[in-house]
């Protein structure tokens, strides 16, 4: 099969390894993308839901573009500098210790992670809008103050838990940032005599004076620009799109940060000239802050076709029409809004497979355009020196991820070089052809890989070939294969291995670090999807020439399958060990709780008890911290609607979508993993990866 034939030209095949997997993922309920769904229309086939012929739409990609530069020249550049020079000092406050153990360098430079994190997140913010920008460089600059107030009129040097807590919820979409006072309260003092003051002194005045000559400059801006003039030409670029292309349409508005999406709106209602020429379109707001049951009445009113449950309630939602309804990413999953044609993305993609997923919400089973159309908003000038600065923070954050290991849960999502390549991709495309070629890539970027992707290859496989064919594929073959790996930080190849313990399957994937197979835990990859990805080529249709060069046998895959096989039964040990840790809960998720066992506080009848089961064990059992922004959402419905049905049938539905589930699988296999000992590990397959 092509997915594990070697492509230097040799016979080898990994047909082992469909064997091991196929039961596996024969078993596992697979959910089908779309690209999936239109690479069988193109085979030829038809499919069809209720009888229905699915037919997903053309989307179309366009841009709009505004030009800040021309009327403040070197503003892109002169802040972004700025921005760069911020030390952020109480962000590190161990930096400033006269002596510092190990552990506290390492911490040191996790801490200058997330400074640059931060400096990344101003920078996202300046490109998004003068305002959102201004108010995130106002409450640095008013923490900083009162922190430096604590510190030098009060004696105090305050260090703090919290602020990898402050950096998480900053650099999230929906820019929850913590008031000062809450901030000053989670703070603790600390002994000063052990710190370098002068220097913390220094580099806290010195954000201080940067801070304070930003917001003066963006003070000048809007003072110096005359009263019947836009100072805010991305603000203009929009409201001429939507006047000379959009007008009539049923637009739906993104903003990665709450700030600028109530700018916008603000903006937008309050321009009655504008309006007039618009034809008085009705224009609503979703945010974070918005209530739950009106969140639910606004989409209503904006997709009344794709959200009614009875013919009388779509004529009265007809009757009060959104037209434009502007949000956050509190949107961009799980929401049926197709009843518009139009998505327009006020902001830069920091990671453009967001496009695809907002794109989503438009671009579903049921709407009535032909073509879909999705507007990205570019600087014309100074792009280059935003993109810049953005790529080298974000290479100091991969520089100290591989010195020290970072905590993805705390660190979010970041911005890969690969995201900056698209942003200029998407900046540049002309052609029709080159907009669709990275729609495509976003798109399979976006689903990853489908199981049943992975799957439906192994099925033609096991039917082109006979079954005792397969079975007669022994156990440890290997390849070679000569292939650009397109991750980074993965230049040199590296080694895949699959393992079988019981009936459970791994793969590892191992780099390759100067001119070595590294087994460190931490450069260890384990993303099945992922490496499906690096794994799949196309099977040869001609015979392998007789002259290739033997490949040289790597005596390296001992060490490393005695180094993963530890890995595997180091795993098991702790699997085991942490099913036995109940994790603490949390106030939002003792809140929860209560609701579920307590529902004599409510006149509740006919719940739906198996799935309340399932959902307190996973919330007594499974870790669900990165998950309490969503699960929040959730239960403020439930304090909106108090609907305990509902409650629980949206945790369930979140906890499914999310595999929380498994968690409990896991759990309730540790009987399996009692017993799993050295012998019990199989290695399936291998295959080294080197470079082209």
């Amino acid at each position: 099969h092509p997915l594990f034939s070697a492509t230097n030209g040799r016979s080898h095949c990994f047909g082992s390894l469909l064997v091991e997997i196929t039961e596996l993922l024969l078993q596992t309920i697979v959910r089908r993308s779309r690209q999936d769904v239109i690479r069988r229309q193109k085979a030829g086939e038809e499919i069809r839901i209720a009888g229905k012929l699915i037919r997903f739409p053309k989307r179309e990609l366009e841009q709009f573009t505004y030009n800040f530069e021309d009327s403040f020249a070197g503003l892109y550049a002169g802040i972004a500098d700025q921005i760069d020079q911020l030390h952020l000092a109480p962000y590190n406050l161990k930096a400033f210790k006269k002596k510092t153990s190990k552990e506290e360098k390492n911490e040191i430079k996790r801490n200058d992670a997330l400074v640059s994190l931060q400096k990344a997140l101003y920078l996202k913010r300046l490109e998004s809008s003068l305002i959102a920008f201004g108010n995130s460089i106002r409450n640095q600059r008013d923490f900083q103050t009162r922190f430096y107030e604590i510190f030098t009129q009060e004696g105090r040097l305050l260090d703090s838990k919290n602020f990898r807590k402050l950096v998480m919820g900053t650099q999230s979409d929906e820019d929850g940032e913590e008031s000062i006072s809450n901030i000053i309260d989670n703070l603790e003092e600390i002994d000063s005599k052990g710190y370098q003051i002068n220097h913390l002194r220094s580099h806290i005045e010195s954000d201080l004076n940067i801070l304070n000559s930003i917001l003066q400059v963006l003070n000048n801006i809007q003072q110096s620009v005359e009263e019947h003039r836009d100072y805010d030409r991305k603000l203009a670029a929009f409201k001429e799109l939507l006047i000379s292309n959009l007008k009539g349409q049923k637009i739906l508005v993104f903003s990665y940060f709450k700030d600028t999406a109530k700018y916008l709106y603000n903006e937008l209602i309050k321009d009655k000239n504008w309006l007039s020429q618009m034809g008085k379109p009705v224009i609503e707001l979703i945010t974070g802050d918005t209530p739950g049951k009106q969140r639910e009445e606004k989409v209503k009113h904006f997709a009344p076709k794709a959200n009614h449950q009875y013919s009388e309630e779509l004529e009265i939602l007809k009757q009060n029409p959104i037209d434009i309804l502007i949000c956050t990413d509190v949107l961009s999953e799980g929401q049926n809004l197709q009843d518009a044609g139009v998505l327009v993305n006020y902001d830069l993609h920091w990671n453009p497979v967001r496009m695809i997923q907002r794109a989503g919400r438009i671009d579903r089973l049921g709407t009535d355009y032909e073509t879909l159309f999705v507007y990205n908003c570019f600087p014309e000038e100074g792009l280059e020196n935003l993109l810049g600065l953005v790529a080298r923070l974000q290479q100091r954050i991969a520089t100290i991820d591989r010195e020290v290991g970072l905590d993805a849960s705390v660190l979010g999502e970041t911005i890969s070089e690969k995201s900056l390549e698209e942003l200029y991709r998407l900046k540049k495309a002309d052609t029709e052809a080159e907009k669709e070629a990275i729609l495509e890539e976003l798109e399979q970027a976006a689903d990853l890989v489908s199981l049943d992707e992975m799957r439906l290859p192994l099925l033609e496989f096991i039917q082109q070939k006979t079954a005792e064919a397969v079975e007669e594929i022994p156990l440890g073959i290997h390849s070679t294969r000569y292939f650009n790996i397109p991750a980074p930080h993965i230049n040199d190849g590296g080694l895949f291995l699959a393992f079988r313990a019981k009936d459970r399957h791994f793969w590892h994937f191992y780099p390759r670090l100067n001119g070595h197979i590294t087994t460190e835990p931490d450069r260890l990859i384990t993303d099945k999807r992922k490496i499906f990805n690096w794994l799949k080529c196309k099977e040869l249709d001609f015979p392998p020439p007789d002259d290739l060069p033997p490949v040289k046998f790597d005596n390296a895959i001992f060490r490393v399958l005695d180094s993963a096989t530890s890995h595997l039964l180091t795993y098991f040990q702790k699997q085991q060990s942490s099913s036995k840790l109940k994790p603490q809960l949390t106030k939002l998720l003792q809140k929860i709780y209560q609701a579920l066992t307590q529902t004599n506080l409510f006149e509740y009848r006919a719940l739906d008890k198996e799935a309340k089961e399932k959902i307190i064990k996973v919330i007594t059992t499974v870790p669900l911290r990165i998950f309490e922004k969503d699960i929040k959402l959730i239960w403020n419905d439930f304090v909106d609607n108090k609907d305990l049905n509902l409650l629980i049938a949206n945790l369930d539905e979140f906890f499914i979508d999310n595999k929380l589930y498994n968690e409990i699988e896991e759990e309730n296999k540790s009987n399996i993993l009692d017993i799993v000992k050295r012998e019990d590990i199989q290695l399936v397959c291998y295959q080294w990866f080197k470079p082209e």
